[in-house]
């Protein structure tokens, strides 16, 4: 029998906490393109059923480059990053999830090419407090907030 130590504990008991605090999260996302087409459920780590507003997949479509709708996928996972200080969030996923969460908060003025040729400064891809109300606001069933 292996003897685990205090430290190792306690990482197994907040792996286990953290893991219970994100079963809302989805088990896999659904492509913007295919939400679209009406496919706009996802299926949460409980297995809740949950649906993407149609106002907001239009929305997104709207600002949205042309051909990037299969490579956005919903909902856009906000994490809580404690490590970074009080009220600080992430967006997880990739560029143009970033991109779009931005335009949606009016954060970024530019086109997508203008973005990715001048990749803002990794302290502007981070949200805070303000800003994660306002987004919720605006995409409550296309954002879904994870604590790690």
């Amino acid at each position: 029998m292996k003897y685990l130590g205090f430290d190792d504990k306690l990482s197994n008991f907040l792996k286990h906490e953290i893991d219970s605090i994100n079963l809302h999260l989805p088990k896999k996302r659904v492509p913007l393109s295919l939400a679209n087409k009406g496919y706009n459920v996802y299926v949460s780590r409980d297995n809740s059923q949950l649906h993407i507003n149609k106002k907001e997949i239009d929305l997104l479509l709207s600002i949205c480059p042309t051909k990037k709708e299969n490579e956005v996928l919903l909902p856009f996972l906000i994490i809580r990053r404690r490590d970074l200080g009080l009220g600080t969030y992430a967006i997880s996923g990739e560029l143009i999830d970033q991109f779009l969460v931005l335009k949606v908060l009016d954060k970024f003025k530019g086109t997508w090419v203008e973005f990715i040729d001048n990749l803002l400064p990794k302290h502007l891809t981070f949200l805070y407090k303000p800003d994660l109300i306002t987004l919720r606001k605006l995409l409550p069933t296309s954002t879904v907030i994870g604590f790690a």
